[in-house]
Parts: C-alpha cells; structure tokens; sequence
C-alpha cells in the first residue's frame, strides 16, 4: 500500500506576473468571459 505522505512533491505551479493594460467593456466581457484581451482565447475547433 502507499503511504499518503510519502514526503514526494507532486506538482509545482508556475504562474508569469502579467500586466493586463486593456480591458473589455463589461458586457463584451460578460460574452467573451474575461474582461482582459491578453487572456481571450477562443477555441476553434480543427476540422481535418
């Protein structure tokens, strides 16, 4: 059986300082789900 604490570090999160100098108008955002441009990223599906 393995030990819960077995002193192993598991993960390690790494998050960038980011500046966000633009925003989105409220409801622009509402729609988009972020108020920040440099964190929009639609997803477009490839089609083969």
């Amino acid at each position: 059986m393995y030990e819960m604490n077995s002193g192993l570090q598991l993960a390690r999160a790494y998050i960038p300082s980011q500046v966000f100098t633009q925003r989105f108008s409220a409801m622009e955002g509402l729609s988009k789900g972020t108020i920040f441009p440099e964190l929009y990223m639609p997803y477009h599906p490839r089609r083969y």
